[in-house]
């Protein structure tokens, strides 16, 4: 009797921290453009992601453990990187919510030859983009909110 109470209270708990996963809502697939992507996008750990109209991004302090697998043995340092970037769907015929992003330098590496992406999700009404990766406590994100452009500036102003 004392097995089958354990094993259902494992069967419970293990469904449990699944069915967090699968009920979680990260929000709706963005439909993005370029000229939406265009700037700068920073999260609360201080890292960015800049994305330039010219097709190009530069991103600093990447999350660690989304790109653990692909840095050099014994590296310690700040993940950073660059590359060039494109939109495209999750799924055909649906919205431009994937931002695919092909990195030339990563990590003091000079040409990495990655491939990544970040999801776009509105959540509450504002635009975020998210990396998925599989991290030590298991499934986890790193989420990037789009920084306002500065006031004024521009040619005489």
């Amino acid at each position: 009797m004392r097995r089958i109470l354990a094993l259902v209270a494992a069967l419970v708990i293990g469904g449990g921290c699944t069915l967090g996963e699968l009920t979680a809502d990260y929000g709706e697939p963005a439909d993005l453009r370029p000229a939406d992507l265009v700037g700068t996008w920073s999260n609360a750990d201080g890292g960015d992601l800049v994305f330039t109209a010219d097709g190009k991004f530069t991103a600093t302090k990447l999350p660690y453990e989304a790109f653990k697998n692909f840095l050099p043995d014994g590296f310690t340092g700040q993940v950073d990187g660059g590359g060039t970037w494109e939109l495209r769907s999750a799924r055909s015929g649906g919205p431009d919510s994937v931002v695919g992003l092909d990195f030339g330098p990563l990590a003091g590496q000079a040409d990495a030859r990655l491939g990544q992406s970040v999801d776009a999700l509105v959540q509450d009404g504002k635009t975020y983009l998210v990396f998925f990766f599989v991290g030590a406590g298991g499934n986890s994100w790193h989420a990037y909110g789009k920084t306002p452009a500065p006031l004024g500036g521009g040619a005489g102003g």
